[in-house]
């Protein structure tokens, strides 16, 4: 009796070391993960239609990175906006760590392709909504249909249905390349916006969409479940590994207000983090959030793995982000 009552005292010990400093963590590791995990099934509530507005999801999972960047590039071209091809370079002490040093490109080494840019309109603060269109693996039976091509089959629809009904004001769109390799597509933006003398408002990136409602997550060196221990000190959790954590920024407060005036529905993580362009953008000081699927259940089962599919796409998330780039101003 004695043991059983010292075993229960240990581990209440235990559970008070990791609740007091992690309440948040726990709250979004436990309460969000199981949520997502008991309701979770592979048959998504809305199948995507493949003669929908999304329906290039269908073509661009069939494809590698270059055919991708092709295939964007050509659907662009039917529109009657401007569409700028950024170099994306490469620093031969390439580090993919985000830092506001960038290097001019002069001495850099060009990967073959491009970020693709568009806007109508730059004589205000631009609103830039951006995705990376290249595949962790650069191939063709590798769908990456969460991450990355959803978002980009969302910003394709947003981004021709305002030029036809001419209201992109504002609005800019940013397809990057070679963020799966370093985020350098957005290093190269950011040197691009500098050069230029941009005016940027804010970026809102989208990543890994597929699931659930939209959510906000903060940018951190080292993505996960970022928790704090005794003795040990930050740590991140990404479902595969337990890596050390530096500390990370909050999303920008203005940032996030606005878009939940565009959209109540949206969660707003503060533990369960993510590694984007957002990285870049952020480092850079420009007000920026990466805006995921809020399924946590769902991306740990597909995110960088062949289970990354189109038939698990849900509709109504991709949806969601549609609608919150035509709302928001």
């Amino acid at each position: 009796m004695k043991t059983k009552r010292n075993v229960i005292i240990l581990l209440l010990l235990v559970v008070a070391i990791l609740a007091v400093p992690n309440p948040r963590a726990l709250y979004e590791g436990i309460f969000f993960y199981l949520r997502d995990a008991i309701a979770y099934s592979p048959i998504p509530a809305r199948a995507l239609d493949p003669n929908g507005r999304y329906a290039s999801v269908f073509d661009l999972v069939r494809l590698r990175n270059p055919e991708r960047y092709r295939y964007i590039e050509a659907q662009l071209a039917r529109l009657n906006l401007r569409v700028v091809r950024i170099p994306i370079y490469q620093r031969p002490d390439s580090n993919p760590r985000p830092t506001p040093d960038i290097q001019p490109p002069t001495s850099n080494l060009q990967f073959p392709t491009n970020n693709l840019f568009i806007y109508q309109d730059a004589s205000a603060p631009l609103t830039l909504f951006s995705a990376h269109y290249d595949k962790l693996y650069d191939d063709a039976n590798y769908q990456g249909a969460s991450d990355n091509t959803a978002a980009v089959s969302v910003l394709l629809a947003a981004v021709g249905d305002l030029a036809r009904r001419g209201e992109m004001n504002q609005r800019a769109f940013l397809f990057t390349g070679e963020e799966e390799r370093g985020l350098y597509g957005a290093a190269a933006f950011v040197e691009y916006a500098r050069t230029n003398n941009l005016r940027i408002d804010a970026i809102i990136n989208f990543d890994n969409l597929g699931r659930g409602k939209l959510a906000i997550r903060p940018s951190a060196e080292t993505p996960g479940f970022a928790f704090w221990l005794p003795l040990v000190g930050d740590l991140a959790y990404d479902g595969a590994a337990l890596r050390a954590s530096a500390a990370y920024p909050q999303p920008d407060a203005r940032l996030v207000a606005d878009l939940l005036r565009a959209q109540s529905s949206m969660v707003v993580y503060e533990r369960f983090t993510a590694r984007s362009d957002s990285n870049i953008f952020q480092a850079n000081k420009i007000p920026t959030v990466t805006v995921s699927g809020d399924d946590m259940y769902y991306l740990q089962q597909t995110w960088h793995t062949p289970a990354d599919r189109v038939e698990l796409l849900n509709e109504n998330n991709l949806d969601l982000a549609y609608e919150l780039i035509m709302k928001y101003k």
